[in-house]
């Protein structure tokens, strides 16, 4: 509970303790975030200030609504360090008025030109991202549960319109939603522009203006600056609400596909590991409609923490591509923010790392090492290790796993001499798989054996002078064969 005060929001001008002032809009966003259960009485938000307009009318709200509600709240302010003084004027404007309110205050001060060009990406992307870490931060340093920004019904209608001239589906053209993650919440995205204004107007509570919002360098400015005035004067003067109920009902039928492609999700996964990598059937997912698919493709993304603002429409039609489409059985893709998706046949493999990073340089002479008898050795180039140990065959010698290039091994100990080496293969390499006839080209077994193109050259073998003992993982040489299914023998893992 706060304790009675007055507060000074400008110098020779003194508001009262919140409870004696409730405006219509103040009235208007109680019954949004009930309506829309944005957070519940007692909750503790980290309330995100720029000191512009609309974050500022959001922190005054949300004090006048603290003492009913019994909220706790925290200002948090980014300084991009992009405007220089003026960055550093706003700043101490927030903190300014976080005093007056008698509320906590965090800032940070960033670096967003050098972070932008570290990570190869927009300015403004660059800042959210930013920005958007350091709340979380404050979320967890104050013990609170929600983080509320300012986002209004004019930025929802920029959104939306950005998205549309970018490309965008139906999850974008949804435009920002009112929550995410269930802790992120936007009580002012059904109050327009002028009503914030008015309502600072009328409480005569000041803010700051920033000059690079009238910058045409930026898309959204310009849209803000002369797309919206044109559509509002020519075309529709309600433009701002009209494009807010569109992006609320096609946010309505996008949770339902949402919904639809969970399952979908769930019913195609093959495997996921924790190194980052999930593996999905290409057959199960063709069998769903488009825009199914392309929600798993999103959902597999943000699941392994690599889906950005910079992944958009195109990129997850490039994946569908792969499964559709492309007549290579192992082609592959890279997307913005460092996630690489990759078919193997009839397997879908999105990670953090991809087949690139498997692919030896070819003028990368051939590793090894001596294996002079059962132990743990170090697979090449770091890829894991091999375990070979005397012991009885198991009930899975004959076993074929699913991912057939990590299968467990068995040869036959008499037939075996060691020292072997360990080592990855060579041009023109000749092995004898069991089974065959004959001895027959290394790269043609691999290709029939459907091993993906990227792991081949980073396979371990184990030879014995020219001759290749096993291919480990994937199969034994046919004069290493077993005679009988019981007593002992030489296992062979390939642990990665």
């Amino acid at each position: 509970m706060y304790e009675k005060r007055t507060i000074l929001l400008r110098s020779g001008t003194r508001r009262a303790h919140p409870s004696s002032e409730i405006s219509s809009l103040v009235l208007l966003i109680k019954l949004t975030i009930r309506r829309k259960e944005l957070f519940e009485p007692g909750a503790r938000i980290v309330v995100a200030v720029s000191g512009g307009p609309d974050s500022v009318c959001m922190l005054h709200i949300l004090y006048l609504l603290s003492s009913q509600w019994r909220l706790g709240l925290e200002v948090a302010h980014f300084e991009h360090g992009l405007r220089g003084r003026e960055s550093r004027d706003d700043a101490r404007f927030v903190k300014r008025l976080s005093h007056d309110f008698g509320l906590g205050f965090s800032i940070e001060h960033g670096n967003v030109r050098a972070f932008a060009s570290k990570e190869r990406i927009g300015i403004q992307e660059a800042a959210r991202i930013l920005r958007y870490e350091f709340l979380e931060r404050v979320r967890v340093d104050t013990e609170s549960t929600y983080i509320a920004t300012a986002h209004t019904a004019d930025d929802q209608a920029e959104e939306v319109l950005l998205r549309l001239i970018r490309g965008a589906g139906l999850p974008g053209l949804s435009g920002i939603p009112w929550a995410r993650d269930n802790y992120i919440v936007r009580p002012l995205l059904g109050v327009t522009r002028q009503q914030i204004l008015d309502h600072l107007k009328a409480h005569d509570i000041p803010f700051v203006t920033d000059r690079s919002n009238n910058s045409k360098a930026y898309l959204r400015n310009r849209i803000r600056r002369d797309l919206l005035p044109l559509l509002a004067e020519d075309f529709n003067p309600a433009i701002v609400r009209t494009v807010n109920r569109t992006a609320e009902m096609l946010a309505e039928d996008h949770q339902l596909l949402e919904n639809m492609a969970e399952g979908a999700y769930q019913d195609s996964l093959l495997s996921s590991s924790q190194e980052g990598e999930l593996v999905f059937s290409v057959k199960k997912i063709k069998g769903h409609p488009g825009p199914i698919r392309r929600r798993i493709y999103r959902m597999a993304l943000r699941n392994l923490r690599l889906f950005s603002g910079r992944v958009r429409a195109s990129h997850l039609l490039g994946v569908d591509e792969l499964v559709t489409i492309s007549k290579d059985p192992c082609a592959s893709l890279r997307l913005p923010g460092g996630a690489v998706v990759y078919r193997c046949y009839e397997e879908l493999f999105i990670s953090s790392s991809g087949p690139e990073e498997q692919i030896l340089d070819s003028n990368c002479k051939s590793y090894f090492i001596r294996v002079t008898g059962p132990g743990r050795w170090p697979a090449p180039h770091g890829k894991g290790h091999v375990e070979i140990s005397l012991s009885d065959v198991t009930s899975d010698f004959m076993s074929r796993n699913r991912r057939e290039y990590l299968r467990p091994l068995w040869l036959n100990p008499e037939a075996v001499k060691f020292p072997l080496d360990l080592r990855t293969r060579r041009p023109g390499e000749i092995f004898w798989p069991l089974g065959a006839q004959a001895p027959f080209k290394l790269k043609k077994f691999l290709i029939s054996s459907k091993i993906p193109r990227g792991v081949r050259n980073s396979l371990p073998l184990l030879t014995s002078n020219k001759d290749v003992v096993a291919v480990v993982g994937v199969e034994i040489a046919h004069p290493y064969r077993l005679f009988r299914t019981s007593g002992k023998a030489l296992s062979l893992h390939w642990i990665k």
